[in-house]
């Protein structure tokens, strides 16, 4: 991931060439004045252009010095985590460096920054730990130690998560049933996918997945406690069921009960690396719990073009006080959703973010954001 230059081309790029730009101005002149004149205008022109990288780079050092910062990641019992990812970032959210755990742990960063805070990210797989540090000397240490994760996904491999017992044992009849269900879901047939849940489940009522796919339509329905309810019997039902734990993310999203809900999306994630949903669900519990660089990281990861994810990456964007990459998220939802409803919300935000010197204005969407579906 790039901070300064974003997968996905919103970002501002740095870009060089070997061959001076044509200058319109720089043609005129040429045509105005004498040949040897035009050469040491061009000359004194080029010049500037030249030297005013270096002049910015030279008041840069002026006001930042190279620091850096390391120190050691741990798991479980204090052990070394090797081959983890570190990241410092400044409270924008802006990268300003990374580097990677040896063996034994340790990890050093090499950055220039200014004296100030920042916050100090180690991720491994889908576990994560963050530390705030204060810059204000050329070398800082500090450690930082990943959380315990589950004992439940404890064991499992990148590729073990395919399918559960509990899975292969459903049968036919009810599978075709959750089959058509989920038709009927994808053309927004709540009422028709029900019935096929509710069929699935006359036949065999400890189906998992059954649950699982009622939880869905109950969030679909605004009926978040009772989609809570299905997702934590399809759970207990079949504990590798990362469908489960999703639903129960976005309930509790939906519910503003973010601690539950990054700790059931941190669980999809474990039984289902790939999941791009949970890591979604993942971002907006962050936000909700105000970790907004936490949550822009999980964004920058996921590097998925959807109206939704669009949609988050732009409040997280205004709680950063990043106003025009947030408009133009903003811009891409609508760009991707033209008949969405909450589009007139969405064009009041970019109005106001656009107002020069509201930025304390534009940042009350941070608390009352733009709700995700």
């Amino acid at each position: 991931m790039q901070t300064n230059a974003r997968s996905n081309g919103l970002g501002v790029f740095d870009a060089g060439s070997e061959f001076l730009p044509y200058s319109k101005k720089i043609d005129q002149a040429a045509r105005l004045c004498p040949p040897k004149v035009a050469r040491t205008f061009l000359f004194f022109f080029v010049s500037i252009i030249l030297l005013t990288p270096f002049t910015a780079r030279a008041q840069f050092h002026q006001t930042a010095g190279r620091v850096l910062v390391r120190g050691y990641v741990t798991g479980i019992n204090g052990r070394p985590v090797d081959l983890a990812t570190v990241e410092m970032r400044d409270l924008r959210g802006m990268k300003m460096g990374a580097g990677i755990t040896n063996h034994a742990g340790g990890f050093a960063i090499s950055t220039f920054a200014e004296h100030g805070e920042y916050l100090l990210l180690a991720a491994k797989q889908t576990e994560i730990g963050d530390e705030r540090i204060t810059i204000d000397q050329p070398d800082v240490e500090v450690n930082i130690a990943l959380p315990a994760g589950s004992t439940i996904a404890a064991g499992l491999g990148r590729k073990d998560y395919a399918v559960s017992v509990q899975q292969l044992s459903v049968p036919e009849k009810v599978r075709t049933d959750l089959e058509l269900a989920n038709r009927q879901f994808t053309k927004l047939n709540v009422a028709g996918a029900d019935r096929e849940v509710e069929r699935a489940l006359q036949i065999d009522d400890s189906c998992a997945a059954a649950y699982s796919m009622r939880a869905f339509l109950r969030i679909a329905a605004r009926k978040f406690d009772g989609a809570i309810e299905d997702a934590s019997r399809a759970a207990s039902l079949d504990p590798y069921d990362a469908s489960a734990y999703l639903a129960l993310a976005t309930a509790y999203n939906s519910l503003t009960q973010f601690q539950s809900a990054e700790e059931a999306s941190r669980q999809a994630l474990r039984l289902r690396p790939d999941l791009w949903q949970g890591q979604l669900e993942l971002a907006k519990a962050l936000q909700g719990q105000g970790r907004l660089v936490l949550a822009w990281r999980e964004l920058d990861e996921l590097g998925k073009d959807f109206p939704d994810v669009h949609l988050v990456r732009a409040n997280v964007l205004v709680g950063l006080r990043r106003k025009a990459e947030a408009a133009e998220e903003f811009r891409r939802f609508l760009q991707e959703a033209p008949d969405d409803p909450r589009n007139q919300q969405v064009q009041r935000i970019i109005a106001g973010l656009a107002e020069p010197g509201d930025s304390d204005r534009a940042s009350q969407f941070t608390g009352k954001k733009v709700r995700v579906k």
